[in-house]
């Protein structure tokens, strides 16, 4: 479990209980789903002091319509409630609710570091600009299914392997369809800073010989291998695979014009596998073999076929 963020008070949901105050409550066991948890409440007290929850929340309302009241952030909101709408309120937020009808709700708390990645590799985004949006009773009836697929047959002893699949179908509907009071998909195109692609060049350029992992080039840009893949694409136009045969192509071009290393030694030293591979990448890239462009350049050709 989460341990409550130092500095900043933050509670984590299982120690948010004691507001449950009424004899007549009915609240379910915490049950622990992939990226957060989830628990359902019925016949509670109507007013409610939500703690800064380091945890993000969403509610589906059950029941019946109702109205609620939110106190906090800057003001008070008054809503009218359909049934199974959906609440959500983002991690460090605090709030005194109170509820005029039916009395049932359930809660799933998400990690805010699962949410920004699911949905930064969803979207194709920067998970550090992911933001998750604040809404109150937002009706949407797709959310509501997910919501009561991820809650049926919690006694399952095989729930979990459905919950984990729901749950993610839920955030990824979330975020892409909340459009009022705060968005989930504030972000920006993944891309790489000017001074990290040349740390990745250097690190080519000086291993060019080398077998170069993809894992290696993300090690060194300080990113995860599926956002450096899609960060380094939008930043050069080109694949770390292209950006690395297109460093060694070079490397090539440069041996063969300057130095009279055999034709398999330079394909050595520039990190190809054979001959024949060497081949077949550098014509794919350069429209002739190497000796054909090393025979035009020593004979003043362009070297360009």
């Amino acid at each position: 479990m989460t341990a409550p963020t130092q500095g900043h008070n933050r509670v984590p949901p299982e120690l948010w209980r004691g507001w449950a105050s009424a004899d007549t409550a009915v609240v379910t066991d915490l049950r622990v789903v992939r990226g957060g948890m989830i628990q359902s409440w019925r016949d509670t007290s109507p007013t409610m002091r939500q703690p800064p929850l380091d945890h993000h929340l969403v509610v589906v309302h059950q029941g019946g319509a109702k109205r609620v009241w939110r106190d906090g952030g800057g003001g008070r909101r008054i809503i009218e409630v359909e049934d199974r709408s959906i609440t959500t309120t983002e991690a460090g937020s605090a709030y005194r609710w109170r509820t005029e009808g039916p009395i049932a709700f359930s809660h799933l708390y998400v990690r805010p570091d699962y949410f920004a990645a699911l949905v930064a590799e969803a979207f194709d985004r920067d998970p550090s600009s992911v933001s998750f949006a604040e809404t109150i009773g937002r009706p949407d009836p797709h959310a509501a299914n997910l919501f009561d697929l991820l809650l049926q047959g919690l006694e399952n002893p095989d729930w979990s392997l459905s919950a984990d699949y729901y749950v993610d179908a839920l955030l990824i509907r979330l975020a892409s369809t909340s459009t009022w009071g705060g968005e989930f998909r504030q972000y920006r195109r993944m891309t790489l800073a000017p001074h990290i692609v040349a740390r990745v060049r250097d690190f080519i350029q000086s291993n060019i010989g080398q077998r170069i992992a993809l894992e290696d080039l993300a090690a060194v840009a300080g990113y995860s291998r599926f956002h450096f893949v899609r960060a380094f694409k939008h930043s050069t136009g080109v694949t770390p695979y292209g950006y690395v045969l297109r460093e060694r192509v070079a490397a090539a071009c440069n041996l063969l014009d300057h130095t009279a290393l055999p034709i398999a030694e330079v394909a050595q030293r520039c990190g190809f596998s054979t001959h024949t591979h060497f081949s077949t990448r550098f014509r794919e890239a350069i429209g002739q073999t190497p000796a054909d462009y090393r025979r035009r350049r020593t004979t003043g050709g362009d070297g360009i076929g």
